[in-house]
């Protein structure tokens, strides 16, 4: 029997067909993505739409900035809750100085994030997060399984899914040889790449023992934030 050759020789060249696959659902798509360990190839983002009417409503269209502004404001109570937290508060919650603390709130204020009442205490307005409704990671590879799997498995610190894409004939193998069940463990899906395009071999579940980061996940739907309000009239 003839082997089935790859269609890549690069594993760039699977980032079109890896990408189609996830607009053809409906995602907003960034490739490279920038990791605080590495670089993901690519991560689609699934919006909420209801929560980014809610959001729009409020005229947040800016968006919130750093991970330790994020991590900040997630401290301060929503407004539903009727409660109530001062700069002097967060900052013993933090460990950051007063000033630090209040000059973070006061550009979250600036950009309608919080509220400050008159007596200096603040309340949150961000009732429609979380925004997204999935975070799909995908690691592109030729072949090097075991580091694949390990990148893809970091992943899911901000990704709801993560996926290695491996070309066809590669993943198929896999398949044949009744590793499913190794990438099921790892709480990674398996997808086969080729130039026709992208499809599931494995779905993504995520291990219920590797809980992800919320700030981390809200720092990465913040950065797809900036280019779809651009798109916006």
């Amino acid at each position: 029997m003839q082997r089935l050759r790859p269609d890549f020789d690069f594993e760039r060249e699977m980032t079109i067909p890896a990408t189609k696959w996830l607009t053809n659902q409906g995602l907003l798509v960034r490739r490279e993505f920038r990791t605080p360990w590495g670089i993901c190839d690519i991560v689609g983002l699934e919006l909420e739409r209801p929560r980014v009417t809610d959001r729009l409503l409020l005229r947040q269209r800016k968006v919130i900035g750093t991970p330790s502004r994020i991590a900040l404001l997630r401290l301060v109570p929503l407004r539903e809750t009727g409660r109530l937290v001062t700069a002097k508060e967060l900052s013993g919650q933090t460990g950051q100085t007063v000033e630090w603390v209040s000059k973070e709130l006061r550009a979250l204020a600036a950009h309608r994030f919080v509220k400050e009442p008159e007596d200096g205490s603040f309340q949150s307005l961000i009732g429609w997060a979380p925004l997204h409704r999935r975070i799909v990671a995908i690691e592109l590879k030729l072949g090097r399984i075991e580091e694949a799997i390990a990148q893809a498995r970091g992943h899911l610190a901000f990704a709801t899914e993560s996926f290695i894409g491996l070309p066809l004939p590669v993943a198929e193998r896999l398949c044949r040889q009744r590793q499913e069940a190794y990438f099921r463990k790892a709480g990674v899906g398996l997808l086969s790449v080729s130039a026709q395009g992208a499809a599931v071999l494995v779905p993504a579940v995520a291990d219920p023992n590797h809980d992800a980061d919320a700030v981390l996940q809200m720092h990465c739907v913040e950065r797809f934030w900036r280019d779809f309000t651009s798109t916006l009239a």
